[in-house]
């Protein structure tokens, strides 16, 4: 076919597919404004991962000397209710009743039409941000899981109070464009068609609940701990996941399933080499399940135990939807061919979480994970065949305080993850996500951490506070990383030598970051946020004497009917 007439079929598919996405959102804009009588509010929705109201939610508990029971978002509303149900409100301030009757009255949200037992609702937001930066060597403070849509379309499904279901319309940039080559800015407004994000929708899912149990199966973020900087076993350092996820909840108990679907294909970042001749390169049947047990003890003291397997070629199988079972203790890294004749081709991994409140808005908190344990006799007695070690811990304070009718919230924390931490003998079987940005074959996989966001290798602290008065909310915080040589690459090995390593590895690169964000309701629809931060980098890339410093800044404008 002669080029001319190649691209011209090209341009008119893009054409096709332009005036195919206009003619959508028009038509959604219209079905919007075909309700604007108030209708009657539905009650059960899901509150996903990164929520304001649940630092709200977090807050009036910690306030209370309570701890919750779990913070393994997404929430139904159901569950929510149920649990601030069971705060007392008797002797608390008046600030705090406020907030208590706010967070209340979220939990309902309003239809745009009804028809009988069916409702439906769609809230757009446009935003605009513009991002700068002093030096286009560093990475971005501002992640781009941070920037909003250029054009966000929620559309909200509810049938009979108990079932609901969402899709978000998105049209954003995808993260090829936000790492754009060192660039000094960045936009969120969609410049280059070919770098829009085409995987959308980022968040569909469907949920079914009452208030003791719940199912959400879709598209979704997931974040299971309570953690500032992030949390160790499952958390939303993913763009998304594909899951099927089952709770049982009491007031003092919650039981969660969870299954995910996770592709992977070995190139670039996780695999920059050929893959050996006739081991396995990628494959769709590869799947995470997890399942976990929360208690709540005086009301003061929360304990969540997840234990998961990572399935790295298979099936759905039975034994793992076994919601006793203890999936270590089925050897099943043994039921499979092994990854280029020495890899396992599936992983374990168990967690810890609690939470102490200690009263006076005072909370302790820490996590533990672990995905491989080599006992001191087998380094002992089997020194060239021993695993390295896979740990990761976290703790923290948290504390709430009221100061001059500013609502205060302040935490400290420290992370450690050890070098193999997440990665296992062979790629599939490590704790690594994956997903494509486009059809496009030139574009680059996207690899993520399931784990902690800022991965393997790492020593981090971070302090930080965050004050909310209407209209102003306001968040600083400081942080200081040491990150060692291994980073999102497999190079996992055995022997005495990976055995005995420590974070950091190797020449550390060592970074401090101090950031600050003010958020201003400057009208009911109208939101406008500034972002600051600086950054010095002693020993940037692992590079002994490459000390580099920058600055950044970001304006965002956002705009919900």
């Amino acid at each position: 076919m002669p080029i001319v007439s190649l691209m011209k079929k090209k341009s008119m598919g893009w054409s096709y597919r332009l005036n195919r996405v206009a003619r959508y959102l028009l038509g959604l804009a219209l079905v919007g404004g075909l309700s604007l009588v108030p209708l009657p509010a539905q009650s059960f929705w899901m509150i996903e991962v990164g929520d304001p109201l649940l630092e709200e939610y977090q807050g009036l508990f910690q306030e209370a000397g309570e701890t919750l029971l779990s913070l393994t978002p997404p929430f139904s509303t159901e569950e929510l209710r149920q649990a601030l149900q069971g705060l007392s409100t008797e002797g608390r301030s008046d600030a705090w009743l406020r907030r208590y009757d706010r967070l209340m009255a979220a939990l309902e949200k309003p239809l745009l039409y009804q028809e009988g037992s069916f409702g439906f609702s769609m809230r757009p937001e446009v935003a605009v941000e513009l991002q700068g930066r002093s030096n286009g060597n560093l990475p971005w403070i501002k992640k781009e899981a941070e920037s909003p849509a250029a054009l966000t379309v929620p559309l909200d499904f509810f049938f009979a109070q108990r079932l609901y279901a969402r899709g978000d319309l998105i049209l954003r940039n995808d993260p090829s464009f936000y790492e754009n080559g060192g660039a000094p800015w960045y936009t969120n407004l969609p410049l280059d068609i070919q770098k829009w994000d085409m995987n959308m929708p980022l968040r569909a899912y469907v949920a079914a609940g009452d208030s003791w149990w719940n199912l959400q199966l879709g598209r979704d973020r997931l974040s299971w701990g309570n953690g500032q900087t992030g949390n160790l076993a499952l958390s939303d350092s993913p763009d998304y996941y594909d899951f099927v996820r089952f709770s049982l909840v009491s007031t003092n108990f919650k039981y969660s399933f969870l299954i995910t679907q996770l592709p992977l294909s070995l190139q670039g970042t996780l695999y920059p080499g050929a893959v050996p001749s006739g081991a396995l390169e990628e494959t769709t049947q590869r799947y995470l399940y997890l399942h976990r047990w929360d208690f709540r003890l005086w009301k003061r003291l929360s304990i969540g135990i997840t234990e998961g397997v990572l399935v790295g070629n298979s099936a759905l199988e039975l034994r793992f939807l076994n919601p006793l079972s203890i999936f270590h203790s089925l050897f099943s890294w043994r039921d499979y061919e092994k990854w280029n004749g020495t890899g396992d081709l599936n992983g374990s991994i168990v967690s810890l979480d609690f939470e102490w409140n200690l009263g006076r808005g005072l909370v302790l908190y820490g996590q533990g994970v672990m995905n491989q344990y080599t006992t001191p006799y087998e380094a002992e007695h089997w020194p060239d065949e021993v695993s390295p070690n896979g740990f990761g811990w976290l703790g923290g304070l948290s504390y709430v305080r009221n100061i001059q009718s500013w609502q205060g919230r302040f935490f400290i924390e420290g992370v450690y993850t050890d070098p193999y931490l997440y990665m296992l003998s062979s790629p599939f079987a490590s704790f690594v996500w994956m997903r494509r940005l486009s059809e496009l074959t030139t574009k680059e996989l996207r690899y993520r951490w399931i784990g902690y966001e800022r991965g393997r290798d790492v020593v981090v602290g971070a302090i930080g506070g965050h004050f909310k008065k209407d209209p102003l909310s306001v968040a600083l915080q400081a942080l200081v990383e040491s990150r060692g040589e291994h980073g999102l690459t497999w190079d996992w090995q055995e022997g005495r030598a990976a055995y005995k390593e420590q974070s950091p590895s190797g020449v550390a690169q060592n970074s401090l970051v101090f950031s600050g964000q003010v958020e201003w309701q400057a009208a009911p629809r109208l939101s406008i946020g500034l972002f600051g931060a600086v950054q010095q980098i002693f020993s940037f890339n692992h590079e002994e004497g490459n000390n580099q410093w920058g600055i950044e800044g970001a304006l965002t404008l956002r705009y919900g009917w």
